[in-house]
């Protein structure tokens, strides 16, 4: 018979989302990854899963409350088959006064195994097939990685599948510029005689694809977008080993939140409405939106352009907004029009306008009205 394994990675349970959000926005961040690790055992159960692997950053720090390292382990609970976990970076495993695992030891169940040790975990004893070779994490930084000790490991032949567990960036996969987030290689993964690597800590999918049958090297991302650098909808991987050693897997979706940002420009009345439009198809209780506009609008749309923002406001969970480039269109009929011919304020902004320099003839246009309201 063949195996199933659910494959997550970097919940980070505990983030505090402290970058400005009002108090309700951040509260629910907060609580959508602890509401997301409860779905993924659900789905998992529902797909007839028997291993589920963290593979790294179930918490966001070692300074996690016991109430969410209480409530992380209960919920792990729900999960019919065994549960690994592998510490990370942010979760790191400290032998000496570790409170954050002992807490969550004293909580877990009986089919939870925390993989705090580089050695092997034979799961035969278990009903499962399988061998284990995690590499956890022992602090936040680190320029050498944890799967040395797994090359030299003797491999039984007489156990069927050999899954490594490891945590940290891979050379052209994952953003490591000071080399410090435990870094490898494909080449070193490839020669430590592992069939499989369920991978955690870079928040992109690996491979980027729906499904597949190739491959041995797989980031899950993490299953609850956390920010605006993370624009995919959050996956998981549901892995089968098959008998013949063969795999097969495909990716699920799991976030709650969808975080977007958006560039526009407008220039006419007809930009507005299109962006009205693009907000339409938005979630009231899903999307977080960055909107940055530019552009030139006419007076009138110009003047609008804060009740603009509300009524798109009023479409997604969140909006953040930057409108420093997005100007008044001043022509030299409105010019003309508002300001006395060879008055001071008239002759500065026709000699702006005839240097076609909006920035400036914004801001000049601005200031004259203020002094003049």
């Amino acid at each position: 018979m063949g195996i199933r394994i659910f494959h997550t990675a970097d919940l980070h349970l505990g983030m505090k989302f402290t970058r400005g959000y009002p108090e309700e926005v951040q509260q629910s961040l907060i609580q959508a990854r602890f509401d997301t690790l409860r779905s993924l055992v659900e789905r998992a159960n529902k797909e007839g899963s028997e291993i589920f692997v963290i593979a790294g950053d179930l918490f966001d720090s070692q300074k996690v409350s016991k109430k969410d390292a209480l409530l992380a382990a209960d919920l792990l609970k729900g999960f019919d088959g065994l549960v690994l976990i592998l510490p990370g970076n942010h979760d790191a495993f400290q032998k000496e006064e570790d409170a954050l695992w002992q807490r969550f030891r004293g909580a877990m169940g009986e089919q939870t195994l925390i993989l705090g040790d580089p050695v092997c975990r034979d799961l035969r004893p278990l009903g499962l097939d399988v061998m284990v070779y995690p590499a956890p994490c022992t602090a936040k930084h680190s320029d050498t990685n944890g799967i040395g000790w797994i090359r030299e490991a003797p491999k039984d032949p007489g156990v069927k599948h050999h899954i490594g567990i490891a945590h940290g960036s891979i050379e052209g996969l994952s953003l490591d510029f000071n080399r410090d987030y435990y870094p490898m290689t494909q080449g070193e993964l490839e020669k430590s005689g592992i069939d499989l690597w369920l991978m955690g800590h870079t928040h992109l999918r690996y491979p980027d694809r729906e499904a597949g049958t190739e491959g041995k090297v797989f980031f899950p991302s993490t299953p609850e977008p956390d920010g605006f650098d993370c624009s995919h909808p959050g996956y998981a991987w549901m892995i089968d080993l098959k008998e013949d050693k063969s795999i097969s897997y495909r990716s699920v979706e799991t976030g709650r939140y969808r975080f977007m940002t958006l560039d526009d420009e407008l220039n006419r009345e007809e930009d507005v409405e299109g962006l009205k439009s693009r907000f339409e198809k938005l979630s009231r209780e899903r999307h977080l939106v960055k909107l940055k506009l530019k552009g030139r609008l006419p007076g009138p749309l110009y003047d609008e352009r804060a009740v603009l923002l509300e009524e798109l406001r009023e479409k997604v969970f969140y909006l953040e907004d930057d409108l420093s480039e997005l100007m008044r269109e001043i022509t030299v009929h409105e010019i003309d029009r508002e300001f006395t011919e060879g008055s001071f304020p008239h002759r500065l902004l026709r000699d702006l306008a005839g240097k076609k320099n909006p920035f400036a003839l914004q801001m000049a246009y601005e200031l004259i009205r203020e002094v003049k309201s």
